[in-house]
């Protein structure tokens, strides 16, 4: 399933491909003045992070919540949260502002940047780093 949800957007309420897990951000405002928004991601199952951006996607599985979250710099990461385990992790390196697309087979996909200069990208869930 492909899902595109717009940096941009104030709020977002997903539900898991297996209806088991919602997950939300209400409210979310722009970390800077036209600039993409930030809130709190509450799941269902009781987890909660900050600084998150709407542009969430689930995995088809079910297992994994892919968001991207604003750093203090406002650069964002790719936080990739393990449903099962209950625990976190990062891809590797910065991005400037993530439309993310799907979350295939494993496979993370995106855009980077999709107004100005954007950039294609797939990240595979055995390159996230786990806290």
């Amino acid at each position: 399933m492909v899902t595109k949800i717009s940096p941009w957007t104030g709020s977002v309420y997903l539900t898991s491909p297996d209806g088991m897990l919602t997950a939300a951000i209400n409210d979310a405002r722009e970390v800077g003045q036209g600039a993409p928004t930030s809130g709190i991601l509450n799941i269902s199952n009781g987890l909660s992070y900050q600084r998150c951006n709407p542009s969430i996607v689930w995995s088809d599985d079910s297992q994994y919540l892919a968001v991207p979250q604003w750093t203090r710099a406002r650069e964002q990461r790719l936080l990739v949260i393990s449903l099962e385990q209950k625990f976190s992790g990062y891809a590797p390196g910065l991005f400037r502002v993530l439309e993310l697309h799907s979350f295939l087979n494993g496979k993370i996909k995106g855009i980077d940047s999709p107004i100005y200069q954007p950039r294609e990208i797939e990240i595979d869930v055995s390159q996230i780093q786990w806290e």
